[in-house]
């Protein structure tokens, strides 16, 4: 009987063993990582993300232990340290870099052993070539991926390190096109030098109240990977195009100050009174929060905007949760905007669930989660 009980239980390990590519993503919906799984355990690669998609790190697994290459980046995608891995232990050369990606210290290794370390003072006049960034920058295949056009006048463009979202995060809304409610598109073109610094905005679409040199300026604050030609790093021209758009014209109109306060939002504690929350799949039984819905309510954020205007509205969340009860994406279906869908789909990246069932199996599940807000301080 015992050994029928064992042999049960090496069935159901097998059976229900984690094997393939295991992914989490942040609140947004971009990657956070990629992990590579044979039976439980970590076989092949593992790769964090930064949330603007470049490389965080990436690391070589063999049968649960570090085997084959480790390398951490820098957010912009220039490596940070790299070295190579044998059985648990270090082999070979290790480099570390300056985040403006000049040599920092080189160590060499024997089976883990310590065998000689150089280290470099910082050159604060180096500057990376593009290629220093292809290993762990992704901007160009996100763009591609997104089905982004960039136009210019070299053989590869000119892309910001951060992405083209950076140019949006540094764009500030001019007062009077806040006040008018004024929303439109920018279009420029922006001449990059061989380092990736801009050098020259020219408004091409002007859009007026200000936005042009609002543009002008947020594109002047992004660093890009040069353009190239023939493999070379060159100054070329590239168009861009920067988006001005109020996520809520009344507000804008009466209050163009709130807005302002909405792009540093100030995080606290949610006291706010929250309503019965329903979760909807097609499952014999639904995934459920352990210890409740308060658990997401626990877990959620409400930005300083929200308890000012006293929001009030219906938030509902397309969520997908693996048969361990993590939830693994999220997509908002309906929102009320001001950073309320953003902090709820954070809560629920934090709420641990007991996972849905299906004939008595725990299994993964789309659900679709109602959440009632309304906060009134």
């Amino acid at each position: 009987m015992i050994k029928y009980f064992l042999l049960l239980f090496f069935i159901n390990i097998c059976i229900f063993a984690q094997n393939g590519i295991s992914r989490s993503y942040y609140p947004d919906g971009s990657i956070r990582s990629e992990i590579s799984y044979v039976n439980d355990v970590l076989d092949g690669a593992a790769v964090e993300y930064y949330p603007n998609g470049n490389l965080k790190s990436f690391k070589e697994f063999s049968n649960g232990i570090l085997h084959g290459k480790v390398i951490f980046y820098y957010p912009d995608g220039l490596i940070e340290r790299e070295y190579d891995v044998k059985n648990g232990r270090k082999d070979g050369t290790e480099r570390i870099y300056y985040s403006n990606g000049s040599l920092k210290v080189i160590t060499v290794y024997e089976s883990g052993k310590l065998i000689r370390r150089n280290r470099f003072d910082v050159d604060p006049q180096y500057k990376p070539l593009p290629e220093q960034y292809l290993a762990g920058n992704k901007q160009r295949e996100l763009i591609k991926r997104k089905k982004q056009e960039l136009i210019c006048d070299a053989e590869i463009c000119p892309v910001p390190i951060d992405g083209i979202e950076s140019i949006q995060k540094n764009l500030v809304y001019p007062e009077h096109a806040l006040l008018y409610g004024l929303e439109g598109e920018v279009i420029l073109i922006a001449t990059v030098d061989k380092e990736g610094n801009v050098r020259d905005v020219e408004v091409v679409k002007s859009l007026g109240l200000g936005c042009d040199e609002a543009a002008q300026e947020a594109v002047k604050k992004t660093k890009f990977i040069p353009g190239q030609t023939a493999g070379k790093p060159v100054e070329s021209r590239v168009t861009l195009y920067v988006q001005f758009k109020i996520f809520d014209r009344t507000l804008a109109a009466k209050n163009p100050d709130v807005l302002n306060d909405e792009k540093n939002i100030e995080i606290q504690a949610p006291t706010g009174n929250l309503t019965k929350t329903e979760i909807l799949c097609d499952n014999e039984e639904c995934p459920y929060p352990k210890g409740g819905v308060k658990s997401i309510n626990d877990n959620l954020e409400i930005p300083q905007i929200a308890k000012r205007l006293k929001l009030k509205g219906e938030i509902i969340i397309e969520a997908e949760i693996n048969e361990f009860g993590i939830v693994v994406d999220t997509k908002i279906l309906k929102g009320i905007g001001y950073g309320c869908d953003e902090a709820v789909e954070s809560a629920l990246y934090r709420t641990p669930f007991n996972p849905a069932r299906d004939n008595g199996r725990e299994v993964k599940s789309r659900v679709k989660i109602i959440f009632p807000f309304s906060y009134e301080g």
